[in-house]
């Protein structure tokens, strides 16, 4: 329920999901609020946020999806802060606000590292990264999403892989006709279709171990 700058949640209610688009930030009032990334066996406990903590400013700061998953653990009350008023207030210095956005963007490659290295599975690790690349930076090209420029060093930096193996990953996802490797791009033929081989990968680590 929203009443004017104001928004009230049950426990267990998900305020927004990672990945969702968001134009505002919160401040909590009252109660507590969870923030996590990935789903299932892959879900990750970040923070749980009280009375008095804010969250969601990354996604007003630099436009980008949010990063991680919130969710009121117990009622919850929060004061919205809308996106114009918290980029008019930030213009009124521009060394601040370069700030910010120099901030955001290393918070968000960290978070993307964070949760890339949750995932145990090396393979699993490697098509995930190639998944958030394509959603969050791809290019639509004809033969599908384009990922430019794409460095196998700074993959294994990422992903904590040696440069080696993350090769053979790619040129078995290039194998089985997932993605193309061209100059210093990475094509992905479709993204839907790395999203079913991800969970192909996890079941057959699943029943392997049976």
């Amino acid at each position: 329920m929203v009443e004017g700058m104001e928004k009230k949640l049950n426990a267990g209610e998900v305020l927004f999901n990672e990945g969702d688009r968001g134009d505002v930030m919160y401040l909590i009032k009252e109660g507590q609020i969870k923030i996590t990334k990935g789903k299932g066996p892959d879900e990750r406990v970040l923070a749980v946020l009280k009375e008095g903590d804010f969250f969601g400013e990354m996604a007003i700061i630099d436009g980008s999806p949010r990063s991680a998953t919130a969710t009121a653990v117990v009622p919850t009350s929060l004061l919205i802060i809308d996106k114009e008023t918290f980029k008019a207030k930030i213009r009124e210095n521009p060394l601040i606000e370069y700030i910010l956005e120099t901030l955001t963007k290393r918070l968000r490659n960290a978070d993307e590292q964070i949760k890339l290295l949750t995932i145990k599975s090396e393979e699993r690790r490697v098509v995930a990264y190639i998944i958030t690349k394509a959603k969050e930076g791809g290019k639509s090209v004809p033969e599908g999403i384009e990922i430019s420029p794409f460095s196998f060093d700074q993959m294994a930096y990422t992903t904590g892989i040696e440069v080696n193996k993350i090769k053979d990953y790619v040129n078995k996802l290039a194998q089985v006709n997932l993605v193309t490797l061209k100059g210093n791009a990475l094509i992905v033929k479709g993204v839907a279709d790395l999203d079913d081989y991800l969970r192909y990968i996890a079941l057959k680590e699943k029943f392997e171990k049976l």
